[in-house]
């Protein structure tokens, strides 16, 4: 018959370990940090989303800005946007 320290040994060897940090790979764990601030943060205005698309293409990010321009017109279809704005967040021609 085994002892108690060492049965406790035993089934801490059996037992699989939980996974480490390093584990999580890092664009998962990009994911789940990005979800994790979305969660608590407050929406942005289209005023804000715009000025974020605009930087989107300012940095050559050309489908992220479709994306979060066809997001902002579907989530405010009501929102008119400048013409000094569209200059700055639609697609180059």
């Amino acid at each position: 018959m085994l002892g108690r320290q060492e049965q406790g040994r035993k089934s801490r060897e059996a037992a699989p370990a939980a996974p480490t940090p390093e584990a999580t790979t890092k664009p998962q764990a990009k994911v789940q940090e990005s979800r994790a601030v979305a969660s608590i943060a407050a929406p942005l205005s289209p005023e804000q989303l715009l000025e974020r698309i605009a930087e989107l293409r300012k940095e050559g990010r050309h489908e992220e800005a479709d994306k979060a321009l066809a997001e902002l017109r579907q989530r405010y279809p009501d929102y008119r946007i400048s013409d000094e704005m569209l200059k700055k967040v639609e697609r180059p021609k």
